[in-house]
């Protein structure tokens, strides 16, 4: 893929600042996008991206520097001036109002009226125009609380598109998304830049910024890197450009299971997946893999208490588990990281500190009152074996980074000494930098003797901790692979249902 040839930029940036009270946000940051091209912006977290954003957005108003479309300098001072300008921003987060319909979100606050009420039907025609530009199947009527996150993407794209917006943002579009989603969003994609809009596509997925973008921009502390045409870099030399350095613990390291810790037979959770069986070993990483909706994400959730079984008997170190909620399954000697910190994980009105130690506090307490003295040094400890990077441990968790997030809710299982640590997309929403950092941390804990039961939708991931992969379609385990069968084909094989096998 090359970038588009154009004698004039459609946006430019020249020496974009942004300074907050202490942190340089972004620091004479210079790239522009090109009509027709796909640009992806990378960087760890902290690096200045989601600033950036923001002042495309009208959000944020830069320091010092300019921002520049079709060689003319203009001023973003709020957000519809940014979208009278032709940008459009789709943030993370989605932007709509649930409760209202498609057709609604996509032209709201600029319905068509006839007198003094909105012309329903103009407004279905019209939404159902810009959702054929793309080649989008959906009814303008439903109300978007109806629809999945998938298809709620699909609206945010829609709504930018009503705009006639000629650059479109998009911070990490594909988070939430299953692999055929992405696939489809990414030609989605294509399909604007083709029309002539220039694309700003922000994403951790390097896999997939190599697949779409024409170009590749980085940036790390608030500088700009680099910025060359996709098929001149390696992924590797993205992600050095991104970090700083070269990362190391690439690969699974040799693995020495131990005693038996685990065993797992004929599990069955309603609605979701049955017939799971398995043993798990001190010293070993299991994985549990699949498309999107395989059912491995509820057998982990069953195995905390956060879904009831239908069926099945689960033991650890030979004694029968009977779990029915979280508290029961701590005390058992399970630990689990959630597939989503935000709604499951952390507790963003909380320190740090609280996060880490509110499932222990009963053991820290004397008489009355919380030992805060010990609280401090459970803490400070995790800080030194986590690399967790925060100010001060009252510091709301809410302000860390994804990847520190992430760590804390990793000390909070690891302080409640747990013997099982269950991880449900570990890295989910991490920079390449923070997902090396847990991955070598995960190496540590399983060397130590943890016995690690892992569920992710990003192979690369299984490939990368697993010594053993339980591969899931339809809501059953399709076959076991390890060794030198545990391999990208093998897992999409299973995964998609083409054959069961057992693979020792």
């Amino acid at each position: 893929m090359s970038a588009p040839g154009s004698a004039q930029p459609l946006l430019r940036l020249r020496g974009l600042s942004r300074r907050f009270p202490g942190v340089q946000a972004l620091d004479n940051v210079d790239f522009d996008v090109l009509p027709g091209e796909v640009h992806a912006l990378v960087g760890e977290n902290g690096a200045g991206k989601s600033t950036l954003i923001n002042i495309l957005a009208g959000v944020l108003q830069p320091s010092h520097g300019t921002v520049e479309m079709d060689g003319h300098p203009i001023v973003l001072p709020t957000p519809l001036a940014a979208q009278n300008a032709g940008i459009s921003v789709i943030f993370q987060e989605f932007n709509l109002l649930p409760h209202l319909s498609v057709a609604e979100n996509v032209f709201l606050n600029r319905e068509p009226v006839r007198g003094l009420r909105i012309d329903w039907p103009t407004l279905y025609s019209r939404t159902r125009e810009v959702l054929a530009l793309l080649d989008i199947d959906l009814d303008p009527r439903t109300p978007v609380n109806n629809l999945p996150v998938a298809q709620q993407q699909l609206v945010e794209i829609t709504k930018a598109l009503s705009f006639k917006s000629r650059l479109i943002v998009m911070d990490e579009p594909t988070a939430a998304l299953s692999e055929r989603e992405v696939e489809r969003l990414l030609g989605l994609v294509r399909s604007l830049a083709n029309s002539g809009a220039g694309v700003l596509y922000v994403s951790h997925r390097l896999a997939e910024v190599f697949q779409v973008a024409d170009r590749i921009s980085v940036l790390r502390d608030g500088h700009h890197i680099l910025t060359a045409p996709t098929g001149e870099l390696t992924e590797q030399q993205v992600i050095s450009a991104m970090v700083g350095r070269e990362l190391v613990h690439t690969q699974c390291p040799e693995r020495y299971p131990g005693e038996m810790v685990m065993q797992v037979r004929d599990l069955a959770v309603p609605g979701a997946a049955s017939g799971v069986s398995f043993d798990l070993r001190a010293g070993e990483v299991l994985g549990l893999a699949g498309l999107m909706g395989c059912g491995s994400t509820e057998v982990m959730q069953a195995l905390f208490g956060l879904q009831p079984r239908s069926a099945g008997e689960v033991t650890l170190q030979g004694k029968a588990l009977v779990i029915d909620g979280p508290r029961a399954a701590i005390h058992s000697g399970l630990g689990f990281v959630p597939n989503d910190r935000k709604r499951n994980g952390i507790l963003p009105d909380l320190s740090v500190m609280h996060n880490v130690t509110i499932g222990i506090l009963d053991r820290m307490r004397q008489a009355a009152w919380i030992d805060r003295t010990q609280e401090r040094a459970v803490i400070d400890g995790y800080r030194g074996k986590l690399s967790i990077r925060y100010s001060n441990p009252s510091q709301r968790v809410s302000g860390l980074s994804g990847g520190n997030q992430q760590k804390v809710i990793l000390a909070r299982a690891l302080a409640e000494d747990c013997r099982v640590l269950l991880l449900s997309e570990p890295t989910r929403g991490v920079d390449v930098g923070a997902k090396a950092e847990i991955y070598t941390l995960i190496d540590r804990l399983v060397e130590a003797g943890m016995a690690v039961l892992l569920q992710s939708s990003e192979l690369p991931e299984v490939l990368r901790l697993a010594n053993r992969c339980i591969v899931f379609a339809g809501g059953r385990p399709q076959g076991e692979l390890s060794g030198a069968h545990l391999n990208q084909a093998a897992v999409m094989e299973l995964a998609t249902g083409l054959g069961a096998k057992e693979v020792a």
